[in-house]
């Protein structure tokens, strides 16, 4: 039940996020608030990691900015506070919550932590849906 409730909220967060018209206000390699961020114009491609999120992480890499499933590329969330998610410069956006400060890294590996495909946490809260486990 809790976890439905943390779900339900956080679905109501990401789906207002997406929903708004303005943009983050961010330096190029660095993130510190719950947005989205616009790849090439907010933030640069690369990749980032953060040490300080909370238990609640959610992060998506987007190919448009809609509140659809289908543009979600891929979800991840943290493990221990910490998670890495490398972000092309293909991407349209970069969605974040609960993740406290991203920072651009200056080796650009291709891995991630915490990552998930366009399943993931992300999708089932656009959809509506979430998945206990």
């Amino acid at each position: 039940m809790r976890k439905s409730l943390w779900v339900s909220g956080l679905a109501l967060a990401a789906t207002a996020v997406l929903s708004s018209t303005g943009t983050a206000s961010a330096a190029g390699t660095s993130m510190s608030t719950d947005s989205i961020f616009n790849v090439g114009t907010d933030i640069q491609a690369g990749t980032y990691t953060t040490t300080t999120a909370l238990s609640t992480c959610a992060w998506a890499r987007l190919s448009a900015l809609t509140p659809s499933a289908t543009a979600v590329l891929q979800t991840g969330g943290a493990v221990n506070g910490s998670a890495s998610v490398t972000i092309q410069s293909t991407d349209i956006a970069f969605f974040t919550t609960g993740c406290g400060t991203w920072n651009l890294q200056v080796s650009t590996g291709s891995s991630s932590l915490g990552s998930g495909s366009a399943s993931g946490l992300l999708s089932g809260l656009l959809s509506g849906t979430g998945s206990s486990s």
